[in-house]
């Protein structure tokens, strides 16, 4: 047995993080087809579904960007197959040309889009609530709030998906995605329909029209709204509205909420000795909005708290609602600054929250705990996020500054992407001014080219980005003749997100072994006439390119090739390789830190009381890139 997901013991009890309970409800619900895009928080999805994949018949897979993952499940819906794609809430925005297009058609199997929302930005660039963009799809959304019904909500997805013939959304928050959580499994009854092609959008509307325009898309509209009248119902017979009631001092008083918030808002009525006695309505779904079941929680109330995750979409959607039903409800919540808008919600802030309208007063911390937390910010050193010692992203940014540098050129435009190498923005780096999303950074240089700034324009990218979204800006920089230099980061995986494979690793999530493309085969047939491929440990040869590379009259791609440090040391480890490190010799070294402040690799410190630099071998790889840049020689291995 590869994971405990695969384990057929209806009513067991087992500790499942929330996207391996999402990995777990897919094997109970029949889904046959299963891909993604890595993305944290969403990643360990299909992870966990690729070690159990061969052993259920589901094809899973991570696909070349979350677009053509969606697309993928669409074709496995259309032939009769429960699919799904999983991605992160950015991720999600890839898949909008699609989903827009697929809310017109009705397929005889399911089709699910897992969302891994990320309040407060912990491993992305904002802090996006996809509810607003299932609400502009017009698709029904899921809210667990919890683990298990991380696992349940897969299943009631899949029934409400085949009812009513739309996708659905199951949005889930790191804070869920995280975290682990008891999971009472439900049985292993796996069967599979033979594949067969069927769509509504061509049985009634293309073979009836002869071809979809202004006569057939209202109707199409028309039945899309008609399928989201019925979803409130369908809901509320899987039991995805739980509401508690009160009795005694709060009777007017009541709570809305959804996700992982309902589970600050169950802590506070238990720390707070409240059960029973305040009303709390939880939604399971909040997309379409369920007017009947919120109409009657809030038709006695004369205030009502709303706890969400995310924007105040509930809350937006109860204002509009309330004028109607309870034209004297006072709403508070976010846009009424009691409860954050910015930021994952904690406990603190729904206690601080719910005590100040019921006139308590606020949970304070221990003062054990706040004497501990005191000596603590004593003791640990402030730390930034760095690439990791050895990494290949540090030595191809040291090389691309000195060669800049050597040409006499300290004013560039340098773009950064999203992935790793992204680190390279930080101190001591600090080498590329601007960041934008996937692939955005071949495309912004094309544009800040064609400014005329007159400077040299680089744009850095990883090699799992450049496949997801590279490859079209590159052929727009030779089509529109964009003198911009590429540097690629190809370092074997994706690495930011837990070293997944891609379309340049030869091997498909599965493990199974698949055709290579290379890179530099895809640049050449872009249209670029340079592309140099280097070892980013061997110094003087990647200066030397790097130097031709900026100096080349046109577009030019240079790819800095190297295995990923962290990934090489597992390696290395595995086969009891002896990793031979480096070391400082003390009397050379003089203090300068030239080696820490334009380097900056986490296994090299400076004593302070010596004024000398050393090397941790515990942490040190044996890179070797940092005796290039030690100017007294110091460092030997």
């Amino acid at each position: 047995m590869k994971h405990i997901i695969e384990k057929n013991s209806p009513g067991e009890r087992v500790l499942l993080l929330g996207n391996e309970a999402i990995a777990r409800g897919a094997l109970e619900s029949n889904i046959e087809i299963a891909a993604s895009y890595p993305g944290t928080p969403a990643s360990e999805i299909i992870d966990t579904l690729a070690l159990v994949a061969n052993n259920f018949g589901i094809h899973v897979e991570w696909s070349t960007n979350e677009k053509v993952a969606f697309e993928v499940a669409i074709g496995g819906a259309m032939c009769g197959k429960r699919s799904m794609a999983s991605m992160k809430h950015i991720g999600a925005n890839w898949i909008m040309d699609p989903l827009m297009h697929s809310v017109y058609h009705g397929f005889n199997a399911a089709l699910l889009i897992i969302s891994a929302d990320d309040p407060s930005g912990h491993s992305s660039a904002n802090e996006q609530d996809n509810r607003y963009m299932a609400n502009m799809a017009e698709i029904p959304v899921l809210e667990p709030s919890n683990v298990q019904e991380a696992k349940d909500f897969v299943k009631a997805g899949v029934e409400i998906s085949e009812r009513i013939r739309l996708p659905v959304m199951i949005r889930m928050v790191t804070r869920i995605c995280h975290s682990k959580g008891v999971v009472t499994l439900s049985e292993l009854n796996r069967n599979f329909n033979p594949p067969k092609f069927y769509d509504d959008y061509h049985k009634e509307f293309v073979l009836n029209d002869n071809i979809v325009g202004p006569r057939a898309v209202p109707r199409m509209h028309e039945v899309l709204h008609k399928k989201l009248e019925r979803v409130e119902d369908i809901a509320e017979e899987l039991s995805l509205f739980k509401e508690e009631n009160s009795e005694g001092h709060y009777e007017d008083f009541g709570v809305i909420s959804s996700s992982v918030a309902v589970s600050y808002v169950l802590d506070f009525i238990k720390r707070r000795g409240l059960i029973g006695k305040i009303k709390l309505l939880k939604l399971g779904l909040t997309y379409p909005f369920p007017r009947k079941n919120v109409s009657k929680f809030i038709s006695n109330l004369n205030r009502v708290l709303i706890v969400e995750e995310g924007e105040p979409f509930i809350e937006r959607n109860l204002a509009a609602l309330a004028k109607e039903e309870n034209p004297r409800l006072e709403i508070l919540g976010k846009l009424t600054n009691h409860i954050p808008r910015e930021g994952e919600l904690n406990f603190s802030a729904v206690d601080n929250a719910l005590s100040r309208i019921l006139g308590l007063e606020p949970e304070v911390l221990p003062k054990e705990k706040l004497m501990f937390m005191e000596r603590a910010s004593k003791i640990l050193t402030p730390r930034t996020l760095t690439m990791c010692a050895g990494c290949p992203h540090r030595a191809a940014y040291y090389v691309a500054k000195k060669a800049l540098r050597s040409l006499q050129k300290p004013e560039y435009i340098a773009i950064g992407d999203i992935g790793c190498y992204t680190l390279g923005m930080n101190l001591p780096l600090r080498f590329m001014q601007n960041v934008f999303g996937m692939g955005g950074s071949i495309g912004v240089a094309n544009g800040a080219f064609h400014s005329g700034i007159g400077v040299p324009i680089i744009a850095t990218i990883g090699d799992s980005t450049f496949y997801h979204a590279g490859i079209p800006a590159l052929i727009n920089a030779t089509f529109n003749r964009a003198n911009i230099k590429v540097m690629v980061l190809d370092n074997f995986v994706t690495g930011m997100t837990g070293y997944q494979p891609h379309p340049g690793t030869g091997q498909t999530a599965t493990g199974q072994e698949t055709k290579k493309v290379h890179i530099e085969e895809i640049c050449k047939a872009c249209g670029i006439d340079l592309v140099k491929i280097v070892d980013p440990y061997d110094y003087k040869s990647s200066l030397e390119a790097m130097k031709e590379v900026i100096n080349f009259p046109g577009p030019a791609v240079i790819i800095f090739r190297r295995l990923c440090a962290q990934v090489r040391i597992r390696m290395a480890r595995m086969a009891g390789e002896r990793i031979l490190t480096y070391s400082v010799d003390a009397e050379k070294c003089n203090g300068c830190r030239t080696c820490i402040i334009a380097f900056g690799c986490p296994a090299i410190g400076f004593d302070l009381k010596n004024r000398k630099a050393f090397i941790d071998p515990n942490i040190c790889i044996g890179c070797g890139v940092c005796i290039n840049v030690c100017p007294n020689s110091a460092i030997v291995r």
